[in-house]
């Protein structure tokens, strides 16, 4: 005679599993929705890192490539290009939301203190690749531009380390404090 009673119910380990994996997504998703305006410092930082690195890819075996970055009039939006001469080879425009802008030449203290120079739509950043891919004179206009670039250019995102871009003399470019 087999005896009819049923296991129904889950066990304690199926239900710790399902509690962990229901608050990692919770975790990810709240995250996600909470603030939107907090990645926005690492998607220009990461696409002025890209666009320089091709600056500087294009510029080998050439000359007069250089990396513009001009906020619009309103400062809601980065236009970050790539140009020789007039004509436009890579360009992205990026919401800049919550963002602030300050580039220096030759000045590779921390971004903690922020950059000297406002990058605005009427003082852009502009960073020129010779045809060896290292740097040319660059600079915020308005601001001594243009300066040959002895030790580093450097932006600085919202006055953070995390969020700022260095590009070396040799023309590469990478997030965080110019360690040059």
């Amino acid at each position: 005679m087999k005896n009819n009673v049923g296991n129904n119910g889950f066990t304690l380990v199926e239900m710790v599993i399902v509690i962990i994996i229901v608050s990692i997504l919770s975790v990810v998703v709240i995250s996600r929705l909470s603030n939107r305006n907090s990645f926005n410092g690492i998607i220009v930082r990461d696409q002025i890192i890209s666009l320089a690195r091709s600056a500087q890819q294009n510029s080998l075996g050439r000359a007069n490539i250089e990396l513009t970055i001009t906020p619009n009039a309103a400062g809601s939006n980065v236009t970050i290009a790539t140009k020789q001469g007039a004509a436009v080879i890579t360009s992205t425009t990026l919401s800049m939301q919550s963002l602030t802008l300050e580039g220096d030449v030759n000045t590779t203290s921390s971004c903690t203190g922020g950059g000297s120079n406002t990058i605005s739509s009427s003082a852009p950043m502009r960073i020129a690749f010779g045809e060896l891919g290292d740097l040319g004179g660059s600079g915020v206009v308005g601001a001594g531009y243009p300066t040959a670039v002895s030790s580093a250019v450097r932006i600085c995102i919202n006055d953070e380390v995390s969020y700022s871009v260095c590009v070396s003399p040799t023309g590469f470019a990478y997030a965080g404090d110019c360690d040059v």
